[in-house]
C-alpha cells in the first residue's frame, strides 16, 4: 500500500513542486490550501483550469471543497488553516504518514501590513495541524517549514548562520516561524509526534512569485514577449542571499522527511552568499530587449532588511549526506523558460 502523504500550501510554490515530487514516488497526495485560491501551480492536475467554480467543486465531509483532479493519486482539498474543525476531519480521515506543513503566510511586508493574520495563519494554523495528531494518536511524521528570517539580527555575526545560533527577528513574520518552530518543538517533546524542522533561506525556481528572483525574472519575460515595457523597477540590489534552487530543496526535503532525526531543525540553504544585483544582471541577459531598470523605487523596500542573509549547511550534509548540485543561473534559466511558456499560453 503507498505511502499517505498531506500538504499543506499544496497550491504554492513549495506545496506543488512537492506534489510532482512525492506523486512520482508513487505516494497517494492529499493538498490543502485556501479556498479559492489560484491553481496556476497544480494546472497539470486539472486540466488547465486554474480556478473552479462553486458547483463545479466535489463534495468532501459533505461540503463541496474538493477540485477535481485528473491523476487518481491526487486529492486537492480547500481548506484555511484557521478552520481547525475541518483540518481536524482531514487529518483524523486521512492519517497520513507524512506531513508536509508548509502552508503560511510567508512574507515581510504582508507582516509588516497585517501582523495579526501573520500570527493567526502562522501559529494557529500550526497548532490546528498538530492538535488532531495528538488528539487521535496519528503515526504521522511532520516535516514543518521554517525561514531564515527567524535569525534576524543575528547575522551581524558576519558568518554563514549555524542551526544552533540565537534567533533574533526583526518582523512579524521572522517572529510568526520562530513561534511555529517552537511550537514543532513542543510538540515533539511532550506528546512524542515526530517532528522535523527545515530552516529555509531563500528558495527559488520555475513557479516562484512574491521575491526578487521571480520578480525580476517574471517581468523579463513579460518584456520579451511585447507584453509589458521594457522598464523594471526594484528595491535595494545591494544585499547579499544564500539562494537554493527547487530541485535541490526537494531533495533535502525527502532526505529529511525519510531520514532526518526528529526533534532536530535542519538549514536548508547553499552556503553560498550571491548578490541582488547579480540576480538581475542574469534574468537581463535572458531577454534580447534594452531594459530600463530604476532603483530604490519606495514600495519595493523594506522596513528593515539584513545586509547579507548566508546559512551553513554542514550539518545536512554531514548528516543526510545532501548538497547542492544545480548552479544558480541554471534555476533562474529554467524560471525565464517557465514564465515564456506560461504568458504565451496563457497571458499575463
Amino acid at each position: 500500500m503507498s505511502k499517505k502523504v498531506l500538504i499543506s500550501g499544496g497550491a504554492g510554490f513549495f506545496g506543488s513542486h512537492l506534489t510532482d515530487f512525492c506523486i512520482i514516488k508513487g505516494k497517494k497526495v492529499f493538498s490543502i490550501d485556501l479556498p479559492n485560491s489560484s491553481l496556476k501551480n497544480l494546472i497539470q492536475y486539472t486540466d488547465g483550469k486554474i480556478h473552479f467554480p462553486l458547483e463545479k467543486k466535489l463534495k468532501a465531509f459533505n461540503i463541496p471543497i474538493q477540485i477535481p483532479t485528473t491523476n487518481k493519486n491526487f486529492v486537492f482539498l480547500e481548506c484555511d488553516l484557521n478552520n481547525a474543525d475541518l483540518i481536524e476531519k482531514i487529518i483524523k480521515k486521512i492519517k497520513p504518514d507524512y506531513i508536509f506543513h508548509f502552508a503560511a503566510q510567508p512574507s515581510v511586508i504582508p507582516s509588516w501590513e497585517d501582523p495579526v493574520a501573520t500570527i493567526e495563519t502562522n501559529v494557529i494554523g500550526t497548532i490546528n495541524i498538530f492538535e488532531p495528531i495528538k488528539k487521535y494518536k496519528i503515526q504521522t511524521r511532520v516535516i514543518v517549514a521554517c525561514s531564515s528570517a527567524e535569525y534576524g539580527t543575528t547575522t551581524s555575526l558576519n558568518r554563514p548562520l549555524k542551526e544552533t545560533d540565537p534567533l533574533l527577528p526583526i518582523h512579524p513574520y521572522g517572529i510568526s516561524k520562530v513561534a511555529t518552530e517552537l511550537l514543532s518543538r513542543q510538540y515533539f517533546i511532550n506528546f512524542g509526534i515526530e517532528v522535523i524542522n527545515l530552516r529555509f533561506f531563500n528558495q527559488t525556481g520555475p513557479r516562484r512569485k512574491g521575491d526578487a528572483t521571480a520578480d525580476f525574472i517574471s517581468k523579463v519575460a513579460k518584456i520579451e514577449l511585447g507584453l509589458i515595457e521594457p522598464l523594471i523597477e526594484v528595491g535595494n540590489l545591494n544585499h547579499y542571499r544564500d539562494f537554493t534552487g527547487i530541485k535541490d530543496s526537494l531533495k533535502a526535503i525527502w532526505l529529511a522527511a525519510t531520514k532526518g532525526t526528529p526533534g532536530e531543525t535542519y538549514n536548508i540553504c547553499s552556503g553560498r552568499k550571491i548578490q541582488i544585483r547579480q540576480i538581475l544582471n542574469i534574468a537581463l541577459k535572458f531577454s534580447s530587449k534594452k531594459i530600463k531598470v530604476i532603483e530604490n523605487v519606495p514600495d519595493k523596500l523594506r522596513k528593515t532588511d539584513e545586509d547579507i542573509i548566508l546559512g551553513d549547511n554542514s550539518k545536512i550534509k554531514n548528516d543526510l549526506d545532501w548538497d547542492v548540485t544545480i548552479p544558480i543561473e541554471e534555476t533562474l534559466k529554467d524560471m525565464y523558460d517557465y514564465w515564456i511558456d506560461y504568458y504565451k499560453k496563457y497571458g499575463i
